[in-house]
């Protein structure tokens, strides 16, 4: 198939829809190559989806490529009770030579003195811990077992240009890109 004919033809308005809109311009450059989105957690897969199928893309043109996520664990000092609490324990912690750092999100103000994929390892570090001397830590779960999916296009027509237009307020501001492979 010659270039040309994977090109929009005068009647084909994908060229005017994307001049406003680099990812989709691209597409309109790099004709029948395969594009990708992602990461989508469940919520915003089923988003994903319904807009998908309201595009009216052609059957086997998109799919929703499922990634596991592990868990992940944390031995965790906190929530304190204001910055004056937490810069004793932090005081505490650099006399016994304990590395910690920030925990984070719903954590803070807490501190994180260590992170791992299973409970028993960092129940095992807990340990460690108490050892030295130091109280009120508590394994606690940072992260649970998740599934991401990344949204791939393998061969994006020029035709198909203003479908996958529709699709881009579902994809929850995660940009279009070539495909790694």
């Amino acid at each position: 198939m010659s270039t040309a004919a994977l090109q929009p033809t005068a009647a084909s308005p994908a060229p005017a829809a994307a001049a406003g809109d680099p990812q989709l311009q691209a597409m309109n450059d790099v004709p029948g190559r395969c594009w990708q989105a992602g990461n989508f957690d469940d919520k915003q897969v089923q988003a994903l989806r319904t807009a998908l199928q309201e595009a009216e893309l052609p059957p086997g043109s998109w799919d929703l490529q499922p990634a596991a996520v592990t868990g992940r664990w944390m031995v965790y000092l906190g929530k304190f009770p204001n910055t004056e609490a937490l810069d004793i324990r932090r005081a505490e912690l650099r006399q016994k030579n304990v590395p910690y750092d920030r925990a984070g999100g719903n954590l803070d103000p807490g501190l994180s003195l260590g992170r791992f994929t299973s409970e028993e390892a960092a129940t095992r570090e807990l340990t460690t811990i108490l050892r030295q001397g130091v109280r009120g830590a508590r394994v606690v779960q940072e992260r649970a077992d998740s599934t991401l999916y990344t949204l791939r296009l393998p061969h994006v027509t020029a035709e198909m240009h203003l479908r996958v237009e529709r699709i881009k307020p579902a994809l929850a501001g995660k940009p279009l890109r070539l495909c790694d492979s």
